[in-house]
């Protein structure tokens, strides 16, 4: 079950990129300027050593019976925006790195992705060592 809270962090980035949209007056060299930067000159990229590397997929199965819990307590709601802040931050992570080639970023797409990812995760052989990261952008 969804909660008002649990989609407060995708509803601000949403809200945030909105404020963000360019104005509709421009002059020539402000919309040159504008263009280049919306387009990044490469794909994203992560560190080795970037701490969404290490989450594994054991990591991922924990907080989601954790935000499952009913009724829903603390715990649940800090994990539900835990979900919601990384598939968030995962859809804008391939946004840039497929140039804006996949669905905006809605509610079905956070369910489709996290129902996806959770059965690849469940049935992943060992759990504790499989990349979250992995198994989301695959």
């Amino acid at each position: 079950m969804i909660t008002r809270y649990a989609l407060a962090a995708p509803v601000a980035a949403l809200l945030m990129l909105g404020a963000c949209a360019k104005p509709a007056a421009e002059d020539a060299a402000g919309e040159e300027t504008a263009a280049a930067m919306e387009t990044p000159a490469e794909a994203p990229k992560l560190a080795p050593d970037d701490p969404l590397t290490k989450v594994t997929c054991a990591d991922f199965l924990a907080t989601a019976e954790v935000a499952t819990a009913q009724p829903a307590d603390d715990a649940a709601l800090a994990a539900q925006d835990e979900l919601a802040n990384g598939l968030t931050w995962l859809h804008g992570y391939l946004y840039a790195k497929q140039d804006g080639g996949i669905e905006p970023l809605s509610q079905t797409w956070m369910q489709t992705t996290a129902k996806r990812v959770y059965e690849a995760c469940s049935a992943a052989e060992k759990p504790a060592e499989t990349s979250l990261f992995e198994v989301a952008t695959s």
